[in-house]
């Protein structure tokens, strides 16, 4: 193919799978395009092909306003997180008709999963479900994807719940877990009793160390201790080792708006991974929160980063 043949090919498809976007992703991905032109055509092309079903939808009329990723019910949500520069998001994998059951099966076929899921199948058979499984995926020097499953009644897998204390304490009420390719996973939960002290004491328990996460938490929090309830996810390696921590809470539980959220975080990220934030918080206000979830991290590597989720406008 000549290079003039390749290039039409390639606006071709960026105007089809733009054209098959929600307006608001459609115009998120153009801004991240002016900082990471290349992930943002790769995000624009996965995406479009995981929420492909959503088109299909019995119920059009809520097809792109019926999720529990965001406030508006949009069936997408970006990330940023200032220890990379990358474009981050996660999505609906199916129309909204289709069952809490079914989710996880659609999850793994759109990212084409190589891995065993066949423990998680059996666990979501245990109780009800909220949101089944969402897809996701991390454009940056290469492609990672990520699948979401959601847990029964707040209990994690026997296996997970038996690698760390704190994944086996009756303060957690585990909502998901990440589960990547390589069998490592993130588990999430609702901490509804966790104060400061309680945070700090859970870094020392799964980090050896505190104090990156607490420098960080600093810079955050525009009070003297954790809204109540927050949460927090423990990341794990495949033989069950922690290897990262992070907290979190909804952006407006500690903040007045998303200017003042804005505020904080801007100066956060360095580089292009600023850059990738601006180009996320910039879009047109709509009147309703855009960011959502707000983060601090740290790892078994004394590394601390802030993170947050931001829906497309």
């Amino acid at each position: 193919m000549s290079p003039h043949a390749d290039l039409a090919a390639r606006m071709h498809d960026m105007r089809h799978g733009a054209a098959d976007l929600a307006a608001p992703v459609a115009a998120t991905l153009q801004r991240l395009r002016a900082v990471l032109p290349a992930q943002a055509d790769a995000a624009q092309t996965m995406l479009g092909r995981v929420l492909a079903p959503l088109h299909g939808s019995c119920w059009p009329e809520v097809a792109w306003s019926f999720s529990r990723l965001t406030n508006t019910g949009l069936p997408v949500e970006f990330a940023w997180t200032s220890r990379e520069a990358a474009v981050r998001w996660t999505a609906e994998v199916a129309a909204p008709e289709v069952a809490e059951h079914e989710r996880l099966a659609q999850a793994a076929q759109a990212l084409d999963w190589r891995g065993d899921l066949s423990e998680w199948f059996a666990h979501q058979r245990q109780g009800r479900l909220k949101f089944g499984a969402w897809a996701s995926a991390r454009h940056g020097d290469g492609l990672a994807s990520k699948l979401y499953v959601d847990l029964p009644e707040g209990r994690l897998p026997e296996r997970w719940r038996q690698a760390h204390p704190a994944l086996d304490s009756a303060l957690m009420f585990w909502r998901m877990c990440g589960v990547n390719p390589d069998g490592s996973v993130e588990c999430y939960a609702r901490a509804n009793e966790l104060d400061l002290n309680g945070l700090r004491g859970l870094a020392r328990a799964t980090l050896g160390d505190a104090e990156p996460m607490s420098r960080r938490l600093m810079q955050v929090l525009p009070a003297d201790d954790l809204p109540r309830p927050s949460g927090i996810s423990l990341a794990l390696s495949a033989d069950g080792q922690v290897r990262a921590l992070t907290w979190f809470t909804f952006a407006k539980a500690i903040f007045r708006d998303d200017a003042q959220v804005s505020a904080r975080l801007r100066g956060l990220g360095e580089g292009a991974s600023a850059q990738v934030y601006e180009a996320l918080a910039s879009g047109p206000d709509d009147g309703r929160w855009r960011h959502g979830m707000v983060g601090v991290g740290a790892d078994i590597a004394g590394n601390a980063w802030v993170q947050c989720g931001v829906r497309p406008t």
